[in-house]
């Protein structure tokens, strides 16, 4: 990494280069006193705005329809033909989070031979297994290709493609779930071989488009990879270092930690128990199987367009936490609805208000986390076990959303509402902590300025340097 000692050694032609004026706002100093247009810097974001987080986006929709098909299965009469007896849909709704790591393709497929609750269970361990892998690498990606600044709104669209698949999955239950093939082959089926084929297909070309390194990308003209070089070198919460286990166990011994993986474990069995059962949530007011697929779009797709918003100002307003108790609000405010009226026209809005809690929930706070975490072994340690953790949420949500209590779920919701009231305690925690520690370190420079002191910034300290600030 670049010091004040040592200039950059940038080759970046003179059009992509110009002095500062008042009126044109820069983001990175350059050591030889000349500065990347601002212009052509967002023109190299653009390009992994397509590659990278597009083909994201793209990935973590398949893994999302992977996932909540099974909601949409559950009421176009899968338990049913297949002899599904007490709790075995939700059973298999929690073998899913049981092996979730890497690459879930091959799995899907496996669905067109489940004929009982034993093949059920198979294909769910064998999703899980190939998934997990992708929500950890994409928020690392993020963090090392994107400024604090820029990385809500990119977290917010690959979300995004979350809640669409949501939707989209939605109209497709309600058109494939209508089929009926031969020899009984039930149209919840070809809801599993369709969505597994998009997957296998997106592969390929994931393959070949991906930019590996943010540095070194194939889309780029050696000039804008020397303005990602020196995006790299100006950023406070990147350090050039070399593994180490101290550096992962400091991941543990961070206070942040343990309130941001309470925090996300709370907020994932809305995420997992909202997005599977949903469709029989809104079956229960009372719709039909088939209408109560299509139901469930504009809820998902309003919960799209609500969560780009609130990262979009979280971007520009640089503030998290605030944004997220909205959301939890939003998302509270709809379990108590649910549960305790029996209007039918409410209880549909309350889905809404639950699902646009949802999404910024979840995939905010990672941002968030990221924000206040510096080296990247601490910071990828920090995001890797606060999913794993969270996602434990997965295995509980297909025991409390019991299939007895189906439509209303009270005891599932219930329960949701009472996990969804903690995270409102760690973000208040974490936004009070955070700001007294910005303070202390404030009072510690003007202490030594006041004394002609001049206190070095330590990158090799991470988030623990008295010139990092922590972003509410």
């Amino acid at each position: 990494m670049a010091s004040s000692n040592t200039a950059l050694n940038l080759d970046i032609s003179k059009s992509d280069l110009k002095i500062p004026s008042a009126n044109n706002a820069t983001q990175v100093d350059i050591d030889n006193g000349l500065v990347v247009d601002p212009a052509v810097e967002r023109r190299v974001l653009r390009k992994f705005d397509f590659y990278a987080i597009g083909l994201f986006g793209l990935f973590y929709a398949m893994a999302n329809l992977d996932r909540s098909n099974l909601g949409n299965a559950q009421i176009a009469g899968m338990p049913e033909d297949i002899g599904l007896v007490g709790n075995q849909f939700g059973t298999a709704t929690t073998l899913l989070y049981a092996t979730y790591v890497p690459f879930e393709a091959p799995a899907a497929l496996l669905v067109r031979f489940i004929q009982g609750y034993k093949g059920l269970y198979v294909c769910r361990l064998l999703i899980g297994f190939f998934e997990s892998g992708l929500i950890p690498s994409v928020n690392v990606y993020i963090a090392m290709v994107y400024r604090e600044s820029e990385r809500g709104k990119r977290s917010a669209v690959i979300f995004a493609f979350s809640a669409f698949s949501s939707a989209f999955g939605g109209v497709l239950a309600f058109g494939l779930t209508q089929i009926r093939g031969p020899n009984g082959f039930e149209g919840w089926r070809w809801l599993f071989i369709l969505e597994g084929l998009l997957t296998l297909l997106l592969v390929p070309l994931f393959y070949i488009l991906f930019p590996k390194t943010p540095t070194t990308a194939w889309f780029l003209t050696p000039a804008e990879k020397n303005i990602m070089e020196a995006r790299h070198a100006q950023d406070s919460a990147v350090v050039d270092e070399t593994f180490s286990w101290a550096e992962v166990f400091k991941a543990f011994t961070d206070p942040k930690w343990h309130a941001f993986w309470v925090y996300q474990f709370c907020c994932d069995v809305s995420l997992y128990g909202l997005t599977t059962f949903m469709p029989a949530i809104v079956q229960g007011l009372g719709y039909s199987s088939v209408n109560a697929n299509l139901m469930t779009v504009p809820v998902f797709m309003v919960a799209l367009v609500m969560f780009l918003l609130i990262a979009y100002f979280s971007d520009r307003t640089g503030l998290r936490g605030p944004y997220l108790l909205a959301a939890l609000t939003s998302l509270v405010t709809g379990y108590a609805i649910l549960i305790s009226v029996e209007n039918i026209k409410a209880r549909y809005f309350a889905c809404f208000l639950a699902a646009i809690g949802i999404y910024p929930t979840t995939g905010l706070s990672l941002m968030w986390l990221q924000d206040n975490a510096a080296g990247h072994y601490k910071r990828a340690t920090m995001v890797g076990m606060t999913l794993t953790l969270g996602n434990t949420a997965g295995v509980a949500v297909g025991q409390i959303f019991t299939t007895e209590t189906k439509p209303r779920y009270i005891k599932g919701l219930s329960i949701a509402l009472g996990l969804a009231c903690v995270p409102m305690a760690c973000v208040g925690c974490l936004m009070v902590g955070m700001a007294v520690v910005n303070g202390k370190r404030e009072r510690v420079i003007g202490d030594a300025e006041g004394e002609g002191r001049v206190l070095e910034r330590r990158a090799e300290k991470g988030d623990g340097d008295v010139w990092f600030r922590y972003s509410l």
